[in-house]
């Protein structure tokens, strides 16, 4: 047979492959949609404190909620906006003991149409998602952060949340320069006077004199490569295509200030990610 692929944990498409398996194989299977929805997570209530629209300049929004129960910046939000098996994740960044995400809206998305339209004093039913294998490293003595777009979210928690004045650069990469952008910048600052960042490094691919966040990483070559000789996390959050430029970049780095390959920083555990 076919490799057959299901969109969206649809129960339909499922059902079409049992029907095609079933007559290929003999093996009794049950033929109806309603027997493959799968158990209903258990979901919470979650308050709406603020939820921001989009502008002609930024497709991007902000929703921070009130959640009862605990989590880490890193974590996910899980959403059912359809009340049916489709769920939708969000990276979650804890700032001021608030559930905060930052989510681009897409004309047909599913998830962030839903998300746009909430609005300050309604609740929503969701679920946490734990991600341990993204929380802020407890024991590192340098974190380099790595974002780009809606990425950034997690790092804002992280960064907010760093008491222990852990060293912490965050590079990012954004289109323009506007007003959501001056807002990060504006944290930074903040953060960097009570020691909870040293370095913020910000790129803007659509302005005149345009530059990704992989440059920033470039620049910085010999800065990245002593952070991970010396046993420094790097964290990358956003686009999966942006994950493979940086690490393309890490692994020339690597090669040329500490002639060793990237994939040895990574099996150690120095490279942490959550990019879709």
């Amino acid at each position: 047979m076919n490799i057959v692929t299901v969109n969206d944990k649809s129960p339909e498409e499922f059902t079409t492959w049992v029907k095609t398996y079933k007559e290929a194989t003999d093996i009794p299977l049950a033929t109806t949609p309603a027997m493959y929805v799968g158990k209903a997570p258990k979901l919470k209530n979650m308050n709406v404190i603020s939820s921001t629209k989009v502008s002609d300049e930024d497709a991007t929004f902000n929703v921070t909620l009130s959640v009862k129960e605990k989590f880490k910046s890193g974590d996910l939000l899980a959403i059912y906006p359809a009340n049916d098996h489709r769920e939708r994740l969000y990276s979650i960044g804890k700032v001021n003991n608030k559930l905060q995400l930052v989510v681009k809206l897409h004309e047909f998305g599913l998830g962030s149409q839903y998300l746009h339209q909430l609005v300050e004093g309604t609740s929503i039913k969701a679920r946490i998602v734990k991600n341990k294998a993204f929380h802020f490293p407890s024991k590192a003595k340098k974190v380099i952060m790595i974002a780009n777009g809606t990425g950034i979210a997690p790092f804002l928690g992280m960064i907010d949340e760093n008491n222990k004045n852990v060293e912490t650069h965050l590079y990012t990469g954004f289109r323009y320069h506007n007003s959501i952008t001056k807002k990060y910048e504006s944290f930074a600052k903040e953060q960097i006077n009570i020691n909870h960042l040293k370095k913020f490094n910000i790129a803007f691919s659509r302005e005149e004199q345009k530059q990704y966040v992989m440059d920033l990483v470039k620049q910085d070559a010999h800065f990245i490569a002593e952070t991970l000789q010396n046993g420094g996390i790097i964290m990358v959050c956003g686009a999966l295509a942006m994950q493979h430029d940086i690490e393309k970049v890490l692994e020339i780095i690597c090669q040329e200030h500490l002639s060793k390959t990237f994939e040895e920083f990574k099996m150690n555990g120095q490279f942490l990610t959550d990019c879709y």
